[in-house]
């Protein structure tokens, strides 16, 4: 899983930039293949937990005596390793799905830039006498939209952060156990 930085600051990020970072590398169809890899592994440890327990079980009928106990007491072992790797998987194929969609969602929320060029405006302007009586006013307009959606930008980019760091599972992988 990647956890972002605790703070970012996006302020000092231009708007074309924010919107680069919430598109490039974004496809929640792989991402949504990689959570079923990690379902599927989760699956296959509660097949592989299962099985031992059976074998367990079973074999506690033909076999007895301190050696029996013993093969019995290391696949119980085994087992309850599978079984706890079970749930980490399962639980990483939940937060690998959630972060698709929270990345998914950044990238449908994240406003297009709008472009604020003063130059190009007067230049555009040039030459046209009604063009340059509103000019300040149509400069103010631009300026304001073209902050507004920045703003929007950067809030679309923390709650991305903040939703993609409450989505890491607190559980992890415990080593496997001795076997001997």
């Amino acid at each position: 899983m990647t956890i972002p930085e605790p703070v970012r600051r996006y302020e000092s990020r231009s708007h074309e930039e924010l919107a680069r970072e919430v598109a490039e590398g974004n496809d929640p169809a792989a991402a949504g293949q990689l959570g079923a890899r990690w379902a599927e592994l989760g699956t296959r440890l509660r097949e592989s937990a299962q099985a031992l327990e059976s074998l367990a079980d079973r074999s506690g009928e033909a076999w007895q005596g301190p050696a029996a106990e013993a093969v019995r007491a290391t696949l119980a072992k085994a087992a309850a390793w599978s079984d706890q790797a079970t749930e980490v998987s399962r639980a990483v194929a939940g937060a690998v799905s959630g972060q698709a969609e929270i990345a998914a969602r950044a990238r449908a929320e994240m406003p297009p830039p709008v472009s604020y060029d003063p130059v190009a405006m007067i230049r555009e302007s040039a030459g046209d006498v009604v063009a340059l009586v509103g000019l300040s006013d149509r400069m103010a307009r631009r300026r304001e939209e073209s902050e507004a959606a920045r703003r929007k930008a950067i809030d679309v980019m923390a709650a991305r952060d903040a939703a993609l760091r409450a989505s890491v599972p607190d559980r992890v992988f415990e080593a496997p156990p001795e076997l001997t």
